[in-house]
């Protein structure tokens, strides 16, 4: 349910043409790609597998991530954006690789 209406809304932005959706989506995809997203999301989607909690740890494990990213590694400043993007690239690695374990699984 909330894919369909992530994709709907991002679909809706870039038919409608809306700079927000379209840029914040581009960033996504470009976070999405960095080694360091990628690699972090996939570590805590395997580690954090059989819990409770699954997508709250990853929540909190996406937020972390990010902000080390951004302040340790590039050593910047980070902005609301930035953060959410990082945060949405992260959970959507994991989202993607629990999607294929379960087409795998069946």
């Amino acid at each position: 349910m909330i894919l369909a209406v992530a994709a709907i809304v991002v679909a809706v932005g870039y038919i409608m043409n809306i700079a927000a959706i379209k840029s914040f989506s581009t960033m996504c995809l470009n976070y999405a790609g960095d080694n360091w997203v990628s690699v972090t999301a996939a570590v805590c989607a395997f580690v954090f597998l059989g819990n409770k909690n699954y997508w709250l740890i990853l929540l909190a494990c996406s937020v972390v991530a990010a902000l080390i990213t951004q302040l340790v590694i590039i050593g910047q400043g980070i902005g609301i954006m930035t953060l959410a993007a990082r945060c949405v690239a992260f959970l959507g690695i994991a989202f993607l690789m629990n999607f294929v374990k379960l087409l795998i699984n069946k």
